[in-house]
């Protein structure tokens, strides 16, 4: 089986590491990319047994063809290669914006073709193809988005796909998925430019960079990616970013007020402090593989907190109920310790 990979870097990179590693000479994966390092160092890498620098020659022969390009950079690529794809080829798309790029396939690619969307949520800390492997889907969730056009054989073969990467196919809706991806991988990346944006056209950056810590750097490590990738991001699913983002200044301008306002500034119950409590709270939730929302129950006292109860009375019920917060939902912030 011949299967086309066209965009080389950490998905299309490490898909391909993984397509080869459990089928060896049973597969033969070519591969595209426009950027000459990326191309040329794939062969490398093991992520494809050989690397063309035609598009029309890539993908002729292959029965599947994963497009890991760019959102930004999809249209192009669809209608370079629309007129040399072989009947019943199947053309999947990793990037994030899947609406536009669902749009996109219905209008370029010819209808003897099936399109299949996904995407990888592998979570973050990569950087491109450097950091490709082979292991990088093994137990995680890529999201499956078939156009209402995709034949059921194709949506079979891209799941099949899936398990071949060690991944788990999780169907979503197209709409869902682009304002889900739009919060959690979108708004990071602009977060990230605009706080850099606004730190560095100071006239005062060069004294300001001194001060730079941990925090200032993991916030900003999103703006470390390629700016095309930001770029495409945003721009090809317009909507949901400006959703996202209006949240966002939103709950900014709380922050500010609450800031500026000298009278509820220290209060540790105001609109303020919740923000900041709720964000500590969300963000050991999600360290600890929490589920959001899930409900806990008051545990019955044990015979050593009823004998606390009895002899300390008040002071004993208060030790009592911290420690029960503690046991029964670790991630609830102590609003004393604010005071």
């Amino acid at each position: 089986m011949q299967v086309t990979i066209i965009g080389l870097g950490l998905i299309g990179a490490s898909m391909g590491q993984a397509l080869r590693a459990k089928y060896g000479d049973k597969i033969h994966v070519v591969g595209y990319d426009s950027d000459q390092e990326a191309h040329n160092n794939a062969p490398r890498i093991a992520a494809v047994d050989r690397s063309e620098w035609n598009l029309d020659d890539a993908v002729q022969g292959s029965e599947i063809v994963i497009c890991a390009a760019p959102a930004n950079a999809v249209y192009d690529i669809f209608e370079a290669i629309a007129r040399h794809l072989d009947a019943a080829t199947v053309v999947i798309d990793t990037s994030s914006s899947k609406r536009a790029v669902t749009d996109w396939a219905e209008e370029l690619l010819p209808s003897t073709v099936d399109f299949v969307g996904i995407d990888p949520l592998v979570g973050a800390g990569f950087r491109g193809q450097k950091d490709a492997h082979y292991t990088l889907f093994e137990g995680k969730r890529i999201a499956v988005m078939p156009s209402v056009n995709t034949r059921e054989k194709a949506v079979k073969r891209t799941s099949d796909l899936i398990e071949d990467l060690g991944g788990r196919a999780t169907f979503m809706d197209i709409d869902e998925h682009d304002s889900f991806s739009a919060a959690v991988n979108g708004l990071p990346l602009v977060v990230a430019a605009s706080l850099l944006s606004v730190a560095s056209t100071s006239p005062s950056w060069r004294e300001i960079s001194r001060f730079v810590d941990s925090n200032f750097q993991q916030i900003t490590s999103p703006a470390s990616h390629d700016p095309a990738l930001g770029h495409a991001t945003a721009v090809t699913n317009p909507d949901m970013m400006v959703h996202w983002i209006d949240q966002l200044i939103g709950v900014l301008g709380l922050v500010r007020d609450g800031i500026a306002d000298e009278e509820t500034r220290y209060d540790t119950d105001s609109a303020l402090a919740d923000i900041f409590v709720n964000a500590w709270e969300q963000k050991l939730r999600l360290e600890n593989g929490i589920e959001p929302g899930t409900p806990t129950e008051n545990p019955l006292p044990t015979a050593g907190e009823a004998t606390m109860t009895l002899m300390l009375g008040r002071i004993g019920q208060q030790l009592i109920n911290r420690s029960r917060l503690a046991r029964k939902d670790p991630t609830k912030y102590d609003r004393r310790r604010m005071r």
